[in-house]
C-alpha cells in the first residue's frame, strides 16, 4: 500500500527554504495551501495573521505575523509564540530575506511565449553622429 505524503511535510513536492537562526536549520513553506492552513490554525487560537498584508510588507511587525505561519508547516511544534521568540534584532533581517526568497521561490515560473506578429518591435536605438540633430536617417 503507497503511502500517502502529499500535504504533508513529509511531501517532497513542498517548496522549502532553509533558515539558519542561532545554528538550527529551520524551513519554510510558502505552499499556498500550508500557508492557508496555517492561518487557520492561528486564528482558532486567537492569533489574527493577515498574510495577504503581511507578507507584502517587510517591516518587523510584517515578519512577525508571516514566520509563524511560514515555518509551521515543517516545524509546527514551534507554534506562534516559539516562532515568534526567534525573531530578534539580530535575526529579523536573516528571517526577513529568507521570507523573501520563500516567496520569491513560490511564484509560478513565467512562461516564454513566442511574440505575436504585429507586436511592436524593440525601439530603435539612437544613432549620433555628432550633428546634435538627434536621430539619423538611417534610424528613422
Amino acid at each position: 500500500m503507497a503511502r500517502k505524503f502529499s500535504g504533508t511535510a513529509a511531501d517532497p513536492t513542498l517548496p522549502k527554504t532553509p533558515v539558519t537562526l542561532d545554528g538550527v536549520e529551520y524551513n519554510l513553506c510558502f505552499d499556498y495551501r500550508a500557508l492557508a492552513e496555517a492561518e487557520s490554525a492561528f486564528k482558532k487560537e486567537g492569533y489574527s495573521p493577515n498574510l495577504l498584508v503581511s507578507l507584502y510588507d517587510f517591516s518587523l511587525e510584517g515578519v512577525l505575523l508571516a514566520f509563524p505561519c511560514a515555518v509551521r508547516k515543517f516545524h509546527p511544534e514551534l507554534g506562534w509564540a516559539g516562532a515568534q521568540a526567534l525573531v530578534t534584532i539580530g535575526t529579523a533581517n536573516i528571517i526577513a530575506n529568507a521570507i523573501a526568497d520563500a516567496w520569491l521561490a513560490s511564484q509560478p515560473k513565467p512562461k516564454d511565449e513566442p511574440a505575436l506578429p504585429g507586436n511592436p518591435p524593440e525601439p530603435l536605438a539612437e544613432k549620433n553622429d555628432g550633428s546634435g540633430s538627434g536621430q539619423s536617417e538611417d534610424t528613422i
